[in-house]
């Protein structure tokens, strides 16, 4: 990377964002350059920061003209700010710029268009929405320092008042660190609430061994009563839980629990109008065998199994999946069946068991789903394919894998989960052509 002093600088005007929230403009000689910072439609003086495969990646100096679209950040800072990736843009043109995303990438990746696209669903919480958060920790002049690193690098902002997070998290944080002289050497907290109010803290030890943790809980549960429980590895190996170690969680008139640290939807008011698309999309009469993949705690998997006659779901996390059976019991749900295995070798024996699946749900990280998965699916012969994503480049690729195969993309559903950031979470619904 140049130097601030001698970095390369352009005049250009930002086309469109892209996923991952940079703009795309081009410089004089043709080129195409990606800058941060930036919205549709400004003139900005961009620097140059590196140049990759004949693309160049900058960042924005000055803003020559600004869009309507700029606005003065809501947070002071790193600090405050840190984790919020589109704290410039306004937020009625957030909502607009991650379905013009969205749209953009499944056209030129996958080479479709939903035939019913809806509008984005806004997020009911824009501001310390975020339940769950994973800190960074640093020893530096024999002090332990709590916070996020900053993007590609392992230099620490230490959040204060966090304006995504939680205030829950961050009352616990203020507290963690008044207690820190109690703690061993920490690699990692992650700090878990629940909409219910209460928290849940896991601490991965640096050493191979961690010192007893009881006085460090027991004041922290006085400085903060909402602490229900802490959970201590060391390393990456469990060595013990303080105090209760579940959450609970409510979807669809269940109660879920999620226990140390097992997934769950980091907006939970945006969880909902996410399974409620779900449950539409799958337009369920109560006769369908519904296979839900990538099935965590069950937050689909039960609302699915009170409209269906079957529901199977699979996950390779064999804590989430011990989740999902308590889950099912707690509610009283009797037709699903929880598989702890590798998607891959999972979906094996069903298919050895002739098992047809009228609706298949899938909900995979990021990476999106393997070809082999994506091919084992097809083998079901489901009538119909709804796609959680919280990527739209693995998404439109996956999609386009099911559009060779006679699936066409009906209703497209963005939800914003993640507000003042560029992530982009939606649902798509495929259906076999007849």
């Amino acid at each position: 990377m140049a130097s601030g002093r001698s970095r390369e600088s352009h005049e250009v005007r930002i086309e469109k964002l892209v996923y991952g929230g940079e703009g795309l403009g081009r410089l004089a000689s043709g080129q195409t350059v990606f800058v941060s910072g930036v919205l549709p439609g400004e003139l900005v003086r961009a620097g140059i920061v590196r140049k990759r495969k004949g693309i160049f990646h900058a960042v924005a100096e000055a803003i020559i003209e600004p869009s309507p679209d700029r606005i003065d950040p809501p947070c002071g800072g790193e600090k405050q700010c840190t984790g919020a990736t589109w704290p410039f843009i306004a937020y009625p043109a957030q909502l607009r710029l991650k379905q013009e995303i969205l749209l953009d990438t499944l056209q030129r990746t996958g080479g479709m268009r939903p035939v019913r696209p809806l509008p984005i669903i806004p997020s009911p919480t824009t501001e310390h929405y975020r339940l769950r958060t994973q800190f960074n920790v640093r020893t530096e002049k024999g002090a332990q320092r709590i916070g996020f690193f900053r993007q590609g690098s392992y230099s620490l902002v230490e959040v204060e008042d966090a304006f995504l997070i939680h205030p829950l998290i961050n009352r616990t944080l203020v507290a963690v660190r008044n207690l820190i002289a109690l703690l061993p050497p920490l690699l990692e907290i992650h700090i878990n609430a629940s909409p219910a109010g209460e928290v849940h803290l896991l601490v991965f030890g640096a050493e191979e061994t961690l010192k007893p943790l009881d006085v460090f809980f027991a004041k922290l549960q006085k400085a903060v009563p909402e602490v229900i429980g802490l959970t201590g590895f060391a390393r990456r190996t469990k060595i013990g839980s303080l105090g209760r170690n579940t959450l609970a969680l409510e979807v669809e008139g269940l109660a879920l629990h999620a226990t140390e640290g097992n997934f769950f939807q980091v907006n939970w008011e945006q969880n909902r109008n996410m399974v409620k698309t779900v449950l539409d999309f799958a337009g369920l009469t109560g006769s369908e065998t519904v296979l839900d993949l990538y099935c965590g705690i069950g937050n689909f998997s039960l609302p699915l199994a009170k409209q269906a006659k079957q529901v199977v779901g699979i996950e390779s996390g064999y804590g989430a999946i011990e989740d999902a059976k308590k889950n099912a019991q707690l509610n009283g749900i009797t037709n699903v069946e929880f598989i702890a295995d590798d998607l891959q070798k999972g979906l094996k024996p069903l298919l050895e068991r002739k098992l047809k699946a009228d609706v298949i749900v899938l909900d995979p990280p990021r990476a999106g789903a393997t070809l082999k998965t994506l091919e084992r699916i097809l083998a079901f012969v489901p009538r119909k394919i709804v796609y959680v994503s919280c990527n739209p480049s693995t998404l439109a690729r996956d999609l386009k894998f099911f559009h060779l195969f006679g699936f066409r993309l009906d209703r497209l559903q963005p939800v914003d989960m993640f507000p003042w950031t560029y992530h982009i979470e939606c649902v798509a619904e495929m259906v076999r052509e007849e």
